[in-house]
């Protein structure tokens, strides 16, 4: 069975609220994803592609990224970037599918904000992902789950505040200690 994970996501934007400054390069995707970001990919089976795409106006006029990965391990398309603190908010439209899996072999289709020090350490993650349900992914006082309810794929505007995230679920994180963050698009599946 083939297990199939894609996610597209329309303008992403990571700003500071008061000042309105946009820390994201090619967050809208108007420009190839190689403009800002950095794919990677582990095929330990599968295959996996990255693309852009028109969305033809759905949700609205513009461009896409599309992460593609089949069986074993995953594909990232991924930015990091300074931040001055963690008032900042983070919103984009997406849309995630996943299909097939199973107990030993289960798909994740996910959107990863990191945390990142300034040595490039991580610190923690929050996490919004779709999965059946053998998805052994668990939530910690530095990994917060915020589940995907819509398993049609259809897209759906998404918004995050750190400074809330980070107090009210990741209380493992030290906000202070935050200076870097990496938006990972990441499709993932656990088993062949």
């Amino acid at each position: 069975m083939q297990r199939i994970l894609l996610f597209s996501v329309l303008v992403l934007a990571l700003v500071a609220p008061a000042a309105a400054t946009e820390y994201l390069v090619n967050g809208d995707f108007e420009q190839a994803i190689t403009t800002g970001w950095v794919d990677t990919a582990n095929n330990v089976v599968g295959s996996d592609s990255f693309a852009r795409s028109d969305t033809f106006g759905q949700p609205t006029p513009g461009y896409a990224a599309k992460v593609y990965k089949t069986l074993a391990y995953f594909a990232s398309l991924r930015q990091t970037v300074d931040v001055p603190d963690v008032y900042l908010a983070l919103s984009f439209d997406g849309r995630f599918k996943i299909g097939g899996g199973s107990s030993t072999c289960w798909p994740v289709a996910s959107v990863w904000v990191r945390y990142m020090n300034s040595s490039d350490s991580e610190l923690g993650n929050t996490r919004f992902y779709l999965h059946n349900q053998y998805c052994s992914w668990a939530k910690s006082d530095t990994v917060s789950l915020i589940p995907i309810a819509d398993t049609g794929g259809g897209w759906h505007t998404y918004t995050l505040k750190l400074w809330q995230e980070l107090g009210w679920n990741l209380p493992g994180i030290n906000r202070e200690s935050v200076a870097k963050v990496t938006i990972d698009l990441y499709a993932y599946d656990n088993g062949t």
